[in-house]
This record gives structure tokens, sequence and C-alpha cells, in this order.
């Protein structure tokens, strides 16, 4: 009985120590897979990191280069706002300007309306006076031409009778030339020259002819 116990002890096997040695050997696996996610894992993270540090570089560049531009573009901005607000400051100063101006001119049109208006009465008026003037005138114009033509009628009347007059006295002492003083007297004269005359005439006297 002994031996077959014995022999069959021999051929026993051991779970408990398979079953230790089975969990660490798993274990040693796991931890081998672990490590070798983890070394997965990090081998990602360190090229995801180089390709996003290499990504970040190029956005800070080109954001850097962005800011320098809008820095670049402020300043030309301001420029052109402080340009802006000097043009605005003169152009507001001129625009008081001209608001004055204007005022002044308002209150210059308002006195020249009312001058104007002042005239234009005084205007009608003095028309008013010059076409009564007018008719006035062309009465009198009238008058002087009949006055102008009644004188010349008697002053040809009066040569008339100076000739005629002349023409008897003169005529009878055969002498054909006369001239009349300023009395209304004639003189007789045998030459039309002064030194002819029964009396030497002034300067400003005519002797004339006996023709009629």
């Amino acid at each position: 009985m002994y031996e077959p116990y014995e022999e069959r002890k021999r051929f026993k096997i051991d779970f408990e120590s398979l079953k230790n040695k089975l969990k660490e050997r798993a274990k040693n696996l796991r931890y081998s897979k672990q490590a070798t996610t983890i070394i997965a894992i990090l081998v990602l993270v360190f090229l995801g990191g180089i390709t996003g540090y290499v990504t970040y570089t190029s956005k800070v560049t080109e954001i850097g280069s962005k800011i320098t531009i809008l820095e670049k573009q402020m300043v030309a901005c301001q420029d052109n706002i402080t340009s802006c607000y000097l043009d605005l400051q003169n152009t507001g100063d001129k625009l008081t300007n001209c608001q004055t101006s204007n005022e002044n001119c308002e209150s210059n049109l308002q006195n020249t309306k009312s001058e104007l208006k002042t005239c234009d009465d005084k205007n009608d008026e003095l028309s008013s006076s010059l076409q009564e003037l007018e008719s006035s005138m062309s009465d009198w114009e009238t008058k002087y031409n009949k006055l102008d033509e009644d004188y010349k009628i008697l002053q040809s009347e009066q040569q008339e009778m100076e000739c005629n007059y002349a023409k008897e006295i003169c005529g009878r002492a055969r002498m054909n030339y006369y001239y009349v003083n300023g009395d209304m007297s004639v003189v007789c004269c045998t030459k039309s020259e002064p030194d002819y005359c029964a009396e030497i005439p002034g300067s400003d006297v005519t002797i004339k002819q006996i023709t009629c």
C-alpha cells in the first residue's frame, strides 16, 4: 500500500505552485504590456510634443508677425487720427469764422435790404418826379421851340429893318456898309473896315454890307 502511494505521490502536479508561477508570469506579462503601453504613450507624447512645439513656435512667430503688422497699422492709424483731428480742428475754426462772417453778412444783408427798400421808395418818388419833370420839360421844349422860332423871325425882321434903315440913311450918303451900335443906332461906313466908318466901332461889332 505504501509504494503505490509513493508512486502516485511522485506524479502529483503541484497546482498551487503552478498557479503562483502563472500568476507571476501573468503579472510580469501585465507589467511588460503596461510598460510597452507607457513607452508607446511616451513616444506618442514626445512626438506629439515635438510636433506641437513646432506648430506652437510657428503659430507664435505668425502671431508675432501679425502683432507687429497690427502695431504698425495702429501707429499709422494713430497718425491718421491725429492728422484728421488737426484737420477737423482747423475745419471747425474755419466753420466758426464762416458762421461769424455769415452772421455779419446776414446783418449787413438786413441793413442793405432796409436801405434798398428806402432807395426803392425814394426811387419811386424820384421816378414820379422825373415823369412830371419830363412832362414839364416837354412842355417847356415846345414853348422854347416856339419862342426860338419867334426869336428868329423877330431877328430876321430886325435885320431887315436895320438893313432898310441903313439903306435909306447910308444910301443917301452913298455909303454901302453899316453896323449897329449897342444903343441900336445905325452907323454908316464907306468900306467894311473900321477906319472908313463915321464912328470907329468896337472889336465885337460886325460891319455889314447893305444888301436889301
